[in-house]
Order: C-alpha cells, then sequence, then structure tokens
C-alpha cells in the first residue's frame, strides 16, 4: 500500500484518558495505522493558550504517549492551531518556534501539524500570511526529516466553512500554493467537511490545484458536533475506492467513544486494499464481536439506528432495552454506548470557546 494511513486525534469535546488514547493507539498500530497526530482542540497548550511554555505535567504526559508511539512502530505528532499569530506575526512567531523546538527536543515529535482550519480570517491576505508562517517553519525543520504538514482555514469548498469563517478571498488557494514546496503536505477533508464519498478524480482534482498529493483529514467517524454528536458511527468506510497511490496520507479523525471508534477505524485499511464492499461489512460485524464479546442481534440493530438517525429515534422503551443489552455485557464497549445513551457526550456548545 503507496498511501500511509493514520490517526489525528483533532476532536471538540472531552478528551480521551491515557488510557483510552494508549488502547487507540495500540489498535492502530495493528491495523495498518503508521502516525498518531495529538491535536485535540479541547487542550489550551495547543489551541487556546498555544503561546505559553508547555507545563511539566503537560511535558511528561506527552512524552510519555510519544514513547508509547514509538514503541509500537508508530509515528508520532503534534497539531498545533496558533490562533490570531496572523494579526502580529512578527511578535508571536517566536512563540510558536518555541513551542515547536520543545515539541522536536523533549516530545521527540516526528510530525508537526501547523492547523489554521476553524480560525477567522483577520486580512483578506490571509493565505500570504499563513503560507509565510509555514515556511518560516518549514526553513527551521529542514534537514530534521520531521514531516511538516498545513491545515487551511478553507480544507474544503464546503461553504459552511465560508459562513462560519468569512468569505473565503476568491484567491485564497492560489495565495497558499504560490511559493509553498512541494515537501509541506496540506490537509483536506474532500468536497465537504463531514465528506460522505470520497473518490479518486475528487482527490486528482485537488491535487492539481495544490500541485502535490494532498493528505486527507477524515471527519468520519468523529462526532462531536451539534447534530453528529446525537450518533455512533460504527458503519464500515465507504465511497473511498482506488485513493491508493492518488492519496499521499490519509488520518482519521475518530469518534469520542475511543472503544467504539474502532470498529468504524478497522474498516479504512480494507478500502486501501480494495476489498469488496460486502466483504468490508462482514469485517465490520466480527469487529462489533470481538469488541462487544457478543453477537447480539439487537445489539447490532440497535448500532446500525444510532449510526443512521441518531439517538433521537429512539424512543424510552428501546433506550431501557439497549442500556439492558449493555449492562449485561460489562466491557468498555458496552459502558461507552450507557455513557452515551445518559449524555456523558452530548454536545456543549463551550466546547468550541473552551
Amino acid at each position: 500500500m503507496e498511501t500511509t494511513l493514520g490517526i489525528i486525534e483533532g476532536f471538540y469535546g472531552k478528551l480521551y484518558t491515557k488510557r483510552q488514547r494508549e488502547s487507540l493507539c495500540s489498535f492502530a498500530s495493528k491495523n495498518s495505522y503508521s502516525y498518531y497526530i495529538y491535536a485535540p482542540k479541547n487542550d489550551r497548550s495547543l489551541r487556546r493558550e498555544w503561546m505559553r511554555d508547555f507545563s511539566a505535567y503537560e511535558i511528561e504526559k506527552l512524552k510519555d504517549f510519544s514513547a508509547f508511539c514509538h514503541q509500537r512502530n508508530m509515528r508520532f505528532g503534534i497539531g498545533i492551531s496558533p490562533l490570531a499569530i496572523t494579526e502580529d506575526p512578527k511578535k508571536k512567531l517566536p512563540y510558536l518556534y518555541k513551542k515547536i523546538d520543545t515539541a522536536i527536543s523533549k516530545l521527540k515529535t516526528d510530525i508537526i501539524a501547523i492547523l489554521f482550519d476553524d480560525i477567522k480570517l483577520y486580512t483578506p491576505d490571509e493565505g500570504i500570511k499563513q503560507k509565510q508562517i509555514v515556511l518560516d517553519i518549514y526553513k527551521r525543520l529542514k534537514g530534521t526529516g520531521i514531516r511538516l504538514i498545513f491545515c487551511p482555514t478553507y480544507y474544503s469548498f464546503d461553504p459552511i466553512l465560508d459562513k462560519v469563517f468569512g468569505e473565503r478571498p476568491s484567491d485564497y488557494f492560489e495565495q497558499i500554493i504560490k511559493g509553498l514546496p512541494e515537501e509541506i503536505e496540506i490537509f483536506w477533508t474532500g468536497n465537504k467537511v463531514l465528506s460522505k464519498s470520497i473518490t479518486k478524480s475528487d482527490i486528482q482534482s485537488i491535487n492539481d490545484k495544490f500541485k502535490r498529493k494532498v493528505t486527507i483529514w477524515d471527519n468520519y467517524p468523529v462526532n462531536d458536533g451539534k447534530f453528529i454528536s446525537k450518533k455512533i458511527y460504527t458503519r464500515e468506510f465507504s465511497s473511498r475506492e482506488n485513493l491508493d497511490g492518488t492519496v499521499l496520507s490519509h488520518a482519521v479523525n475518530p469518534m469520542l467513544e475511543a472503544n467504539l471508534t474502532r470498529i468504524a477505524l478497522s474498516t479504512l485499511p480494507l478500502c486501501y486494499q480494495e476489498k469488496d464492499a460486502e466483504e468490508i461489512r462482514d469485517f465490520r460485524l466480527k469487529q462489533i464481536k470481538n469488541l462487544f464479546k457478543s453477537d447480539n442481534s439487537k445489539l447490532i440493530e440497535y448500532l446500525n439506528l444510532l449510526n443512521d438517525e441518531g439517538i433521537d429515534a429512539l424512543n424510552e422503551k428501546q433506550k431501557n432495552e439497549l442500556l439492558g443489552i449493555c449492562q449485561k455485557l460489562k466491557n468498555a464497549a458496552a459502558r461507552e454506548v450507557i455513557d452515551f445513551l445518559k449524555g456523558v457526550y452530548k454536545f456543549d456548545p463551550a466546547c468550541l470557546t473552551s
């Protein structure tokens, strides 16, 4: 397989525990994934408070996880969202340098991702300013072998980005591409922020525009938004055929439910191996059985319903029946379903500003 697969923990909301993160990393390493980028939106040291130094606790936590990744032949990455850096790059860039230097020297980081996603534009030439920052970091990293990934503010053609963050300049893509070395990767979520399909022709088109093979940031099966938080996405990956070699790399943004997210994640490698749809569906059912240690057909029906229609489609009788099934199973996946039904993962608008 030519395209590499990875995890980008880039969601809003409740952070994974150490145990959950390590367990997911171990699972990914055994299922054809080769890197893990730590970039949760609610880690204040990487977004809201990115200009301050990592605390001793944060360094120790990330250093341990980096070592954990490396022990499992997974490359470790950090994603930093430098809010408002383009307002005064000269003043703020040194803080970004310092954070990156710490990530390299103390955390043994293999991948640096500079993330301008979900950040408003400050000026019409924002693309030029963002590119210059990324170029400065590229020059700083040159010769280190560290992988650099750039996520633009407009990481999809989806008009929802213009609605939320302001209308994109007509030449935004040209601004970021002109003079950007091909070695710098660019994240792309597909034609939509939540892309139901990502086709080879879609990718070839954006590759041509960006003059390089893009790295997919796949927002399936993540469920951190107002509406998608009402669902548990356990369906297999689909409509992502014939991408191997056309995509440089493919990073998956997992669900808040760290155990349940394995079901979908386990099927993406099969898409790149060009397995047929029936084989992938059967593999998904096998993963559910293994994860829940049960082949309860009613459980699978409920998982399908929660995937396709969400929790609002369940009446109280159905919720109680599903609770009863999961309470008898007594495993981590079942506990996540119970927590989901009890509102533990319910969307909180404050997560967008925390």
